[in-house]
């Protein structure tokens, strides 16, 4: 799936969601990031989109050649109140239909 990104100083980007679960994302992303940053992610889920905050857990520098330069996991803020829409749109596409 495909996600923006955007960083607390304003940098922004776009992303490639790699694993999701209810409270964090793995994404690939040309961007460096900084373990304990805090980004706005916005997620395209279906027919819907869906912006968390969260914090960058842990980052991974990719070989140069790669389109998608770095692999980050972030974890969503749980007081974000858009996180339960965001676990329910995703228990929902999920589902097999």
């Amino acid at each position: 799936m495909s996600a923006a990104l955007e960083t607390s100083q304003g940098r922004s980007t776009i992303a490639i969601t790699r694993d999701i679960s209810a409270n964090g994302l793995l994404i690939l992303t040309r961007l460096p990031l900084e373990d304990g940053e805090i980004i706005k992610l916005t997620v395209a889920l279906g027919d819907s989109q869906h912006t968390l905050s969260g914090k960058v857990v842990r980052h991974e520098e990719l070989e140069p050649h790669e389109l998608w330069r770095h692999k980050v996991a972030i974890a969503v803020d749980e007081a974000d109140p858009a996180l339960a829409p965001f676990q329910a749109a995703l228990a929902t596409h999920a589902r097999p239909q």
